[in-house]
């Protein structure tokens, strides 16, 4: 079996899974990387898909997306100018959004950088070079996260609720 059929069942399973998701929520993310051709390719991989995608290329311009609304999943590229993917981590983290699943894109794999991430915020990483089938399984693995974090949240709320009332 060459790549290219293996490519293509993989995805198709996937690609039924991430339809199954969609019908529960919008799939719209944040793309954060400062090249334009890789996040031109990873945007494009995604729409066919149906996920949307909101680009920003550095932290800084991503930061002021998260203005405008709430990203469920973003995609974040380590090394970038003007902010880089561990301080745009840390500061989506600093103003209490948790529920965010970030994703990591990089081609850093020492046991000290993946530490650092996690303790920044980070949830998962992707290689630069990512597999469309790996790609599509992490974003549906996030988004499934999100909602999952999002009803025990609700569940904690409605707790609260019911013993404020007595």
């Amino acid at each position: 079996m060459t790549d290219s059929q293996d490519f293509d069942i993989d995805t198709g399973v996937i690609a039924g899974k991430v339809k199954a998701l969609a019908a529960q929520m919008p799939l719209h993310l944040l793309l954060v990387d400062d090249d334009e051709i890789e996040r031109t390719l990873i945007t494009d991989r995604l729409e066919r898909y149906g996920f949307v995608v909101s680009q920003a290329p550095d932290g800084e311009a991503a930061l002021a997306e998260l203005s405008k609304r709430d990203f469920p999943v973003m995609i974040v590229d380590w090394t970038m100018p003007v902010m880089d993917g561990i301080a745009f981590t840390e500061a989506v983290r600093t103003r209490g959004i948790k529920d965010a699943y970030i994703v990591m894109l990089t081609a850093k794999d020492g046991e000290f950088d993946v530490e650092r991430g996690y303790e920044a915020g980070v949830d998962d990483y992707l290689s630069k070079k990512v597999r469309e089938a790996e790609l599509l399984a992490r974003i549906n693995t996030a988004f499934s996260t999100y909602a999952l974090r999002r009803e025990v949240a609700e569940l904690r709320a409605r707790v609260r609720a019911l013993q404020a009332a007595g």
